[in-house]
C-alpha cells in the first residue's frame, strides 16, 4: 500500500524560536502567523497579544537573512478604533501586483468583523484609515454570531477566504470566495469543516498548502474538545485534504497531527498543548513550517521548522537558520 499526501513531520518541541511573547505566563501570546512571499521579500505577520489588552497589535517583519527579522511596521487596535485585533492575512494581488491585508477585529462584546485595508506596494504603506468590513457574520448561518481568523490564498485569478465561523455554540471552518478581494460569496458548502471526534468543540482552517506527491490540498485545521483546558485556544493541528477546495474530507478523526507536547492525549486535555495558526512557505529548499506552540509557563510563542515535503523529514538542525 502506498500512501499520499502524509502530513510533514513537523516538531514543535524541536522547532526554533522566532518570537517570544513580553511577558511569561498565561495569555501572553505572540504567534497568530501568516508568513508571504511579496516583491521579492519575506514578510511574517505576527499578532501580539496581553491578557489585559487581549489581541493589542499587528507587526509585519521583513526577513533580513538567514532566521532574522526586523519590523517594518505595525498596526494596533487603538489605529483601528477596536477592542481587540487577532491573525493576519496577506495575499498578493496577482492582476495589480499590490498587497492586501485582511485582519479580524473585535469591535467590541465579541462582535467580529473581518476587515481589509487598502491595497499598497508594500507593507510600510499599509493605512489604518482605509479599514473597512469585507465580511460581517451571517443572520440564520453558521457564522451568525462571529467571523474572524481568515487565511487567504489566490488560484488563478480567484480568491479564496477561509474564516472562523461562530454559529454562538463555537467556531467551525468556513469558505468565502472573491475575483476582486473585495466582495465575497460564501460557500453554500459551508461550513467546510464541523466540529467532530477529538475537535468536538472548535475547528479553525490554519493554512491550505498543494500536497507535493497528489492531486489534492492539504489543509491544516485548529481543533479543541468540549473538555479540553481552554478549549477556546488551546487547540492543536489537524489536516483534512480537499481535490477541489469545495468539498473538504477530515483525514485526522482519531487525533491531531502536531501539539506542543510529547503526550499522546487525544481527548480531554487538561495541560496545554497548543499547537496552532500553522502557516508553510513553500520555496525551492522545501517547507518553512510556523506554529504558534505553547510554552511550560503557559505562555505561547512563534516557532519554525524547515522540512522536506517529499520525504515529510525535518531538516537538520544546523540547517534551521537558512
Amino acid at each position: 500500500m502506498t500512501g499520499y499526501a502524509t502530513p510533514p513531520g513537523f516538531d514543535p518541541s524541536s522547532a526554533e524560536t522566532v518570537l517570544e511573547p513580553g511577558e511569561t505566563g498565561e495569555g501572553n501570546w505572540a504567534g497568530a502567523p501568516c508568513v508571504h512571499r511579496h516583491g521579492g521579500e519575506t514578510y511574517l505577520g505576527v499578532r501580539d497579544r496581553v491578557p489585559d489588552a487581549r489581541g493589542r497589535k499587528v507587526t509585519i517583519y521583513r526577513r533580513t537573512g538567514r532566521a532574522e527579522y526586523e519590523p517594518v511596521t505595525s498596526i494596533t487596535a487603538e489605529d483601528l478604533d477596536v477592542v481587540s485585533i487577532e491573525r493576519p492575512a496577506l495575499v498578493t494581488d496577482p492582476d495589480t501586483g499590490r498587497l492586501k491585508l485582511y485582519l479580524p477585529v473585535d469591535h467590541g462584546a465579541n462582535q467580529w468583523t473581518i476587515q481589509k485595508l487598502g491595497d499598497v506596494p508594500s507593507p510600510e504603506a499599509f493605512d489604518p484609515s482605509t479599514a473597512h468590513d469585507v465580511l460581517r457574520p451571517k443572520a440564520g448561518g453558521s457564522d451568525r454570531a462571529t467571523v474572524k481568523d481568515p487565511y487567504v490564498l489566490t488560484v488563478g485569478g480567484r480568491y479564496y477566504m477561509f474564516y472562523s465561523g461562530n454559529d454562538t455554540r463555537s467556531e467551525q471552518g468556513h469558505l468565502a470566495t472573491s475575483v476582486d478581494g473585495e466582495t465575497w460569496q460564501r460557500s453554500p458548502n459551508n461550513p467546510i469543516l464541523e466540529r467532530g471526534y477529538w475537535h468536538d468543540h472548535h475547528t479553525r482552517v490554519s493554512c491550505v498548502i498543494p500536497a507535493p506527491d497528489a492531486p489534492v490540498w492539504l489543509v491544516f485545521y485548529d481543533g479543541s474538545g468540549l473538555t479540553d483546558e481552554g478549549r477556546t485556544w488551546n487547540l492543536r493541528t489537524g489536516l483534512a485534504v480537499s481535490s477541489d477546495l469545495e468539498e473538504f474530507v477530515d483525514t485526522t478523526p482519531d487525533g491531531p497531527v502536531y501539539q506542543a507536547s510529547a503526550g499522546d492525549a487525544r481527548i480531554g486535555v487538561d495541560t496545554f498543548e497548543t499547537c496552532r495558526y500553522v502557516d508553510i512557505l513553500s520555496s525551492e529548499d522545501g517547507w518553512e513550517m510556523f506554529a504558534e506552540v505553547a510554552r511550560e509557563d503557559g505562555s505561547f510563542e512563534l516557532r519554525r521548522q524547515r522540512v522536506d515535503p517529499e520525504t515529510g523529514q525535518t531538516v537538520n538542525a544546523g540547517d534551521q537558520h537558512g
